[in-house]
């Protein structure tokens, strides 16, 4: 009988440059090593007088001469020999394999993935040693070698590092949407580790960060407040073994078609997740115009499932295990489906807010200048007393009372339609126009859709109430969007200069049928050049 040597040689390293790695997957290999490295010596480590966090820094280096190299350097426990071997040699798996390095590849894999020549170099705590190689994936192809050179260096045993340096690149990280993504997918990936505040990693001396999303919380009859997030816990039977999943699912708010979705978490980092990748099933989620599919959200620890290579997804597709898993979830996210399709959140606008906008974009236009912007007390309003000798537009009848024109803040309770108006009601607006000076005291009205959209008084010389209705229902299909408010008291703000200026210049109090709309036109077009 015939053997054959199955034994891969030393140019295997070069076929890992053909790996479905994507940047942010084959950085991870690396964190993988150091975050676990620190995990497994987390007390060791802690109890060094100058030892704070674990620090992984990753940094890209663009060199004119296209030689860019990638390092990677971590304060984590460091390796001594024996690790130092197996972490360089095919098919030396670590002695621990329930961590995040189980398979004993990603280093070697990952490093051939980005570059043809990379090395290593590390120490480890309590050690006097110090070790570092050099990987020429070239050569090892080319003169098909079994042995490379190593160095044993001298340091001190309070030392404890390792560092990753990748060169000859394969794979350029220079496009800034790649070094975005890298980045903010670094964050997802890591956000356990980050959230606990014992790892700090950076790209570039950029500091990664991680934030969480709002969790929706509804208001209810009684007064209480209903969050909307419930604890997740679960087993799937798979092949004799119990899969555990523990996590918890939640209502996101805002919506997002980007970040929405099931973050799946193995060993505390991210497997199936992030920024446009998050997991939704078709069965959970439904089409990806649902509310359903913006707003619903969770992360799910599933540390003993099994995962490819590179975990970068789980091993579940072919043996029905995914399946499994995507029905014992069906009842726990039910109500939340239900809640997600029902929600309907308004925006919100600050009264304050439009109108420093309109009076900054009327000054920017060149319109009107030296303006000022007061709330006012309460009672300034008073269209009871307003004189109407050239305004016939006010209506004394019109069911307002002086409470309602006081520097109240709005109810938001009662606008059940559109966006959500609050701050004060009234404001006392000065400014100079046509080389006049003028006072305008803007009303924001919000209690009924049907009163009229603009009143307007003059209750002294030029000073002038207005009274702007933001709920007439002529403005429904707009209102909503509370960019609009600051759109429509420019238009009225716009309609009452020109108005104001027509009366102005008349000779005999009669005003041309074109003249309010001409210069309206002016201010408006003044208006949209500035924007």
């Amino acid at each position: 009988m015939a053997k054959i040597n199955i034994r891969p040689t030393s140019a295997v390293y070069a076929t890992y440059k053909r790996l479905s790695y994507q940047p942010w997957t084959a950085i991870a290999e690396f964190v993988d090593n150091s975050t676990q490295s620190y995990f497994d010596h987390r007390e060791e480590l802690k109890s060094l007088p100058g030892f704070k966090k674990l620090t992984i820094d990753i940094t890209y280096e663009s060199n004119k001469d296209g030689k860019d190299t990638l390092t990677v350097i971590d304060s984590a426990y460091g390796m001594e020999w024996e690790d130092f071997e197996r972490a360089i040699i095919l098919d030396r798996t670590p002695q621990k394999t329930d961590g995040r390095n189980e398979f004993g590849m990603g280093l070697k894999t990952a490093a051939c993935w980005f570059g043809k020549k990379w090395s290593v170099i590390s120490t480890r705590l309590g050690s006097e040693f110090g070790y570092s190689a050099t990987i020429d994936v070239d050569k090892l192809k080319n003169e098909k070698l079994d042995e490379i050179d190593a160095d044993i260096f001298e340091t001190e045993p309070s030392e404890h590092y390792t560092i990753i340096k990748i060169e000859n690149l394969n794979k350029k990280l220079t496009a800034s949407r790649t070094v975005w993504k890298i980045k903010e997918l670094l964050s997802n990936i890591y956000r356990q580790d980050l959230r606990s505040g014992e790892v700090v990693i950076t790209y570039n001396g950029t500091e990664l960060k991680y934030n969480d999303p709002a969790i929706y919380e509804e208001e209810l009859p009684d007064g209480s407040t209903e969050r909307w997030r419930r604890d997740v816990e679960f087993t799937v039977d798979y092949e004799g073994r119990e899969l555990t999943v523990k996590g918890f699912i939640a209502i996101r708010i805002p919506a997002s078609v980007r970040d929405a979705g099931l973050t799946l978490i193995r060993r505390g980092r991210v497997i199936l997740g992030g920024p446009e990748k998050n997991y939704r099933p078709i069965e959970l989620f439904g089409d990806s115009n649902s509310y359903t599919y913006q707003r619903l959200f969770g992360e799910l620890h599933m540390d003993n499932w099994p995962v490819t290579q590179a975990k970068d997804d789980f091993d579940w597709h072919t043996s029905g295990l995914e399946e499994q898993f995507i029905e014992k979830l069906q009842s726990f996210t039910k109500p939340f489906r239900v809640k997600a399709e029902q929600i309907r959140v308004r925006q919100r606008v600050k009264t304050t807010d439009v109108i420093e906008k309109v009076v900054e974009g009327l000054q920017k236009a060149a319109v009107i200048k030296e303006a000022s912007i007061q709330p006012i007390n309460e009672g300034y309003t008073d269209f009871s007393s307003a004189n109407h000798s050239k305004f016939e537009q006010s209506d004394e009848n019109n069911g307002f009372s002086k409470e309602s024109s006081s520097n109240e803040e709005v109810n938001e309770s009662a606008i059940n339609t559109g966006i959500i108006i609050s701050g004060p009601t009234s404001y006392e607006t000065t400014f100079e126009y046509m080389n006049i000076k003028y006072t305008f005291i803007v009303e924001f009205e919000t209690m009924t859709p049907y009163s009229s959209w603009v009143t307007l008084s003059r209750s002294e010389e030029d000073i002038y109430n207005i009274r702007l209705n933001m709920r007439h229902a002529f403005f429904k299909p707009f209102i909503d969007n509370k960019d609009f408010s600051v759109v429509m008291t420019k238009l009225v703000i716009a309609i009452i200069l020109a108005e104001i200026e027509s009366v102005k210049i008349s000779y005999d109090g009669r005003i041309e049928a074109s003249s309010i709309r001409n210069k309206m036109n002016k201010i408006l077009t003044d208006l949209a050049l500035q924007s």
